[in-house]
């Protein structure tokens, strides 16, 4: 159903658009030193809303999902970029793992390669952010284990940008709008934007009591759209956390419509 005058309802598309784009080039720094890129082929484009400003019959696009698919089908572990070589200890189920320039946070999983000392192989989840070399986990077993090794899969960080020029001439023109965090787990290698409510909220409707609203028990999502309203003109980017090329890399796909 096309847009009119008195309908500007976002999902109301005059053209439905949808793209997949193979990812794997990194911005050439680490998104903890900063979010732009070092140089312009260092992002891939993944949506056009009409940057060569050519198309006159539309005003903008709406994205209504963002989502990120692992090359392979993985049971273990995203294997996209080569280990991290860490060393580790374990004081009864607690592991403490030392690994330069982690940027893990809490709550995030890995899988945890033991290499050495003979704590179990196993998906583990971060339990505390000790500094920017250390962090802890629990295992699934107990007992001491001093200085041994183990193998770490970093999570994969995107950050998608907005353009607003027709030609990129500068880093500085490539708009942060978020970082995803894909974690090194079976779970993440198909990851929405909207499930991990990632995409910002688009629209401010009157929010209604009951059970399948906010926090209610039939369901997980809120009344308000997520995604992104883009006008003519303006274009989306990624890039990947990191200098090189993934060895694996992922589809970055989008749906939404023109307006």
């Amino acid at each position: 159903m096309a847009s009119t005058s008195t309908n500007k309802q976002p999902m109301m598309l005059d053209r439905p658009a949808s793209t997949s784009t193979l990812v794997r080039t990194q911005t050439g720094q680490l998104f903890s030193t900063s979010l732009l890129p070092t140089s312009i082929g260092n992002v891939t484009k993944i949506f056009d809303v009409d940057q060569a400003l050519t198309d006159t019959q539309i005003s903008g696009a709406y994205i209504d999902e963002i989502f990120i698919r692992y090359t392979k089908d993985v049971s273990r572990v995203i294997d996209s970029v080569t280990a991290s070589a860490a060393t580790y200890t374990r004081a009864a189920a607690v592991l403490t793992v030392t690994l330069n320039n982690h940027n893990f946070k809490v709550g995030q999983k890995l899988f945890f390669d033991t290499q050495s000392g003979g704590a179990p192989v196993e998906e583990v989840t971060v339990t505390a952010v000790t500094g920017t070399n250390t962090f802890t986990a629990n295992s699934s077993a107990s007992g001491t284990i001093n200085n041994s090794n183990v193998n770490i899969q970093k999570p994969v960080d995107f950050v998608f940008y907005l353009t607003n020029v027709t030609t990129v001439t500068g880093t500085s023109q490539f708009l942060p709008l978020f970082v995803a965090n894909v974690e090194s787990v079976p779970a993440d290698q198909s990851f929405s934007l909207s499930e991990k409510l990632i995409l910002p909220f688009i629209n401010s409707p009157v929010v209604h009591s009951g059970s399948a609203n906010f926090g209610g028990t039939n369901t997980s999502f809120a009344p308000k759209l997520r995604g992104l309203m883009l006008p003519r003109g303006s274009g989306l980017h990624v890039g990947i956390s990191g200098t090189g090329s993934l060895t694996n890399g992922f589809y970055v796909n989008v749906q939404g419509g023109y307006y």
